[in-house]
């Protein structure tokens, strides 16, 4: 037992004398402690064709700024001038059949699409800023309370009404997947903007709020968040979920 005790104390000390050595450097170096080696597949996208390219044009900066996964309103219409006080949507297809894809787009009711982002967007804003509060005050949300917020804000914003939507481009690229540098898949990637007045949507969105809870700060504060978020950077929708989670980390979801 005293072995044991003595043996506990010296990791403790080494450990501790390890901390305050990295108290003296903002140097980060290597432990020297290493596990399994990862494997790591060296996988790389390239265009090998585009809507144009028969005619030597040039892919429009719109197009290099979604596919980066940049889709808010104050990006694009430094590209898109005529975006300037409009709200944007971004919706866009993936698939190993360009048809295919370009009607799945074509024909997806926006509208429905809009409302399913506006409603994923303010869950993960609602979640992430009521279990930040508690985790600030060293507690856990309480899932009740999380869940009756999410419910209440989805209620709200089924009385949006996107009216308006135009869709303003769209465009196409084909991108091949190498491993190693020889092909192993290829698929079409198909980008439509669509908009509407900005100040129409944000009416709507003001209307369809006026019913939540604003009784604590905390609540009202929430309310702001939720707004912020869905007039300023909620954007895009897809047939591909890897494109949605993409888009959905440049979001900072609590403040």
């Amino acid at each position: 037992m005293k072995k044991s005790l003595k043996m506990i104390m010296a990791a403790a000390i080494a450990l501790a004398a390890l901390g305050f050595a990295g108290c003296k450097t903002t140097e980060v170096s290597g432990s020297g402690i290493k596990g399994k080696s990862a494997t790591v597949k060296k996988v790389k996208r390239q265009i090998v064709d585009y809507q144009g390219a028969t005619l030597g044009s040039e892919i429009p900066q719109w197009v290099k700024l979604v596919s980066e996964g940049q889709y808010g309103q104050k990006v694009l219409s430094k590209a898109m001038p005529d975006l300037e006080g409009k709200k944007v949507f971004v919706v866009t297809g993936r698939g190993d059949n360009l048809d295919f894809v370009k009607s799945w787009v074509n024909l997806v009711d926006v509208e429905t699409e809009v409302s399913g982002a506006l409603e994923r967007v303010t869950g993960k804003v609602v979640t992430s800023k009521l279990e930040g509060n508690a985790s600030a005050k060293g507690l856990q949300a309480n899932q009740t309370e999380v869940n009756k917020a999410l419910n209440d804000y989805r209620i709200a914003l089924q009385d949006v009404r996107i009216a308006g939507l135009e869709r303003v481009a769209e465009y196409w690229t084909l991108i091949e997947v190498l491993e190693k540098n020889k092909p192993v898949d290829s698929y079409y990637e198909y980008y439509t903007v669509w908009s509407m007045d900005q100040k129409v949507f944000n009416a709507q969105l003001e209307k369809s709020l006026e019913h939540i809870d604003e009784a604590t700060t905390e609540a009202a504060e929430l309310k702001r968040l939720v707004k912020e978020k869905l007039e300023n950077e909620l954007s895009v929708s897809s047939n591909n979920s890897a494109a949605i989670e993409e888009a959905d980390s440049y979001i900072v979801y609590a403040e």
